[in-house]
């Protein structure tokens, strides 16, 4: 019998199919880990409101557990929405970063009050409303509109041009802020020191469980902070070949139910 203990799943591309939806295999097993004692924690790139639903669906709310949004900005206990820990991106990094954005022609996405706010037009405006179910809201001027902290912020375009505004950047955009990829069209900004490593770290810390006993599934660069701090990690087989060559082992991919396929073997 292993001593793991909590699962850590990202959610587009590892937990979720190409159907935007969670199998019925990976779904049964999963709650039937839970009622083992095993404690699943979601940790996504998505606003915690696109999270949620599907948190609920997997029972997490029954078994006491948490979500981890925004790439680590917050966490939030599923039976009570209680928001746990929260960091955010300060109106004036906003600012600084909407400008970026617009000088690289990136359309600039960010999120309140459960919407997806927005000022411009692209071809990938609309992807990031159908993955989390969010509505997207459209302002005359985002940096206007905007006048408070967010909890992220996002440069949408076409792949060659976020690799690239990533490669230049190297994980920081300045000194409060950091950057990183979900999906290799989205370029996400966040508070420093914020992801989902530092988020699951913090939250093992509180619920006093060793980082030795946590399992993790990822695909994409915004899982390579959790790969690192916890006791086994586990690349999906549609992942990133630079997560795939950090990870304790592969599975198979997203529509193939390659959470439960590699939770059989170590449990």
């Amino acid at each position: 019998m292993s001593n793991y203990k909590v699962i850590v799943m990202d959610m587009d591309d590892t937990l979720i199919n190409s159907n935007n939806e969670v199998s019925l295999e990976t779904k049964e097993y999963l709650i039937n880990i839970q009622n083992q004692g095993y404690r699943l924690v979601l940790a996504s790139g998505r606003p915690t409101e696109g999270m949620l639903p599907i948190a609920r669906e997997l029972e997490l709310d029954k078994h006491d557990s948490y979500i981890i949004s925004y790439n680590g900005g917050k966490t939030i206990k599923v039976a009570t929405e209680e928001v746990e820990v929260s960091k955010s991106v300060s109106k004036e990094n906003f600012d600084k970063i909407a400008d970026y954005c617009r000088e690289k022609n990136f359309l600039v996405l960010t999120y309140q009050d459960g919407h997806i706010i927005h000022d411009g037009d692209h071809e990938y405006r609309d992807i990031e409303s159908e993955l989390t179910g969010l509505p997207m809201k459209r302002v005359d001027d985002i940096k206007k509109y905007i006048n408070e902290d967010v909890p992220k912020v996002m440069g949408v375009d076409y792949v060659e041009n976020i690799t690239h505004a990533r490669d230049a950047m190297n994980g920081s955009f300045n000194s409060q802020i950091d950057v990183t990829t979900s999906k290799p069209f989205f370029l996400e900004f966040m508070a420093k020191g914020v992801s989902k490593g530092n988020a699951i770290k913090a939250l093992c810390n509180q619920l006093e469980i060793p980082l030795s006993d946590v399992i993790c599934f990822g695909d994409s660069l915004n899982d390579q902070s959790m790969f690192e701090v916890v006791g086994y990690s586990v690349a999906m087989g549609n992942a990133n070949e630079e997560l795939k060559a950090i990870a304790d082992k592969t599975t198979l991919d997203n529509d193939s139910n390659g959470i439960p396929v590699a939770l059989k073997e170590l449990l």
